[in-house]
């Protein structure tokens, strides 16, 4: 099936002062570096250029196909409802082609709303509290209470609690509340292969070495070993996919740890479309800016095998250790 390439407008209100408009242009040059493409323009519906119209022509000149607006404004007033609808059409009117559209959402009906007040208030509350004495015994438990508020909120499935929970106890960042993606069975899967024991294969030794492995789990990193070197540079690829592929079938049934390197899950992936590789469990949560989004992003391709992951550039080994760590504590340290 052919994907329509996108086109992105970002739709402001424009300003009289120039600083405001600026703002606008700022956030457009940002996401076109975070997300690696020029398909995104700016535009303003009156006081400042480009118009909508312009905006709308600079994306069909750079072959838009189809067309979304994302409406800089903080809630669905008349510009959203009526005035930025009414431009847009007459925009692709002006075009000679139909292009099909739509608009997402307002800022302010998304859920991080709470994060950017918080953000925006936080060195003047935090000036004014002091440090509480907690003793020692209780901290873990204390932030386990703190973060379970939260969980509250998310709307996240019971099963899945433990490791949202863990990963954010371990990272401090309440953005893995909303980024984490679960396979429908991932859980099941994860709950299984650690209760049977199975052997967990990581990229990289961080991950290896931050997992417990107090109850007899087998945890392997194959980085180092002098096959995969050679591999690497016969090959000219990473060490770590290197390593995945060396695997091969012995990751069959078991569960594999990816939090590095995107090149070690895209060949993973890749193993399993096409050579039949089926590990119980894939925990592909590499961090970077370099592919890592988009080797997540192959892993949901995918639905043979079931597979914990994210949304975005965050991740890391302490996370995949984290999202390993939670199903063996649910297993063996809280039964």
């Amino acid at each position: 099936m052919k994907v329509m390439k996108k086109g992105f407008l970002v739709a402001a209100h424009g300003s009289r002062r120039s600083e405001a408009n600026d703002q606008v242009n700022s956030v457009v040059d940002k996401l076109k570096k975070y997300f690696q493409t020029d398909m995104f323009e700016p535009a303003f519906m009156e006081l400042a250029k480009p118009s909508i119209g312009d905006g709308i022509k600079a994306l069909a000149d750079k072959g838009m196909e189809e067309l979304v607006v994302y409406p800089f404004f903080l809630f669905k007033g008349m510009h959203f409802k009526k005035d930025v609808p009414e431009e847009i059409e007459a925009g692709i009117a002006a075009l000679g082609k139909e292009i099909p559209w739509r608009m997402l959402e307002p800022i302010g009906l998304h859920p991080d709303i709470f994060d950017i007040v918080k953000d925006m208030m936080y060195d003047e509350v935090m000036a004014s509290i002091e440090a509480t004495k907690v003793e020692p015994g209780a901290i873990e438990d204390k932030s386990m209470e703190l973060i379970e508020t939260f969980l509250e909120e998310g709307d996240i499935p019971e099963d899945r609690r433990p490791v949202v929970k863990r990963v954010i106890h371990t990272t401090g960042d309440f953005d893995f509340l909303r980024n984490m993606v679960f396979h429908d069975d991932a859980v099941s899967a994860g709950m299984k292969a650690i209760g049977e024991k199975r052997a967990i294969y990581t990229d990289v030794t961080m991950i290896q070495s931050g997992i417990n492995k107090r109850f007899g789990h087998e945890v392997s990193c194959i980085l180092k070993d002098p096959d995969v070197i050679k591999l690497a540079e016969e090959e000219n690829i990473t060490k770590a996919a290197a390593g995945i592929r060396s695997l091969g079938h012995k990751l069959d049934g078991n569960i594999v740890a990816i939090g590095n390197a995107p090149t070690a899950l895209i060949t993973l992936v890749d193993m399993i479309k096409n050579d039949g590789v089926r590990p119980a469990l894939v925990v592909g949560i590499p961090v970077g800016f370099v592919n890592a989004k988009e080797s997540k992003v192959c892993l949901t391709t995918q639905n043979e095998v079931p597979y914990i992951t994210n949304r975005g550039a965050k991740g890391g080994s302490t996370v995949a250790a984290a999202i390993v760590n939670a199903f063996i504590k649910v297993l063996f340290i809280d039964k």
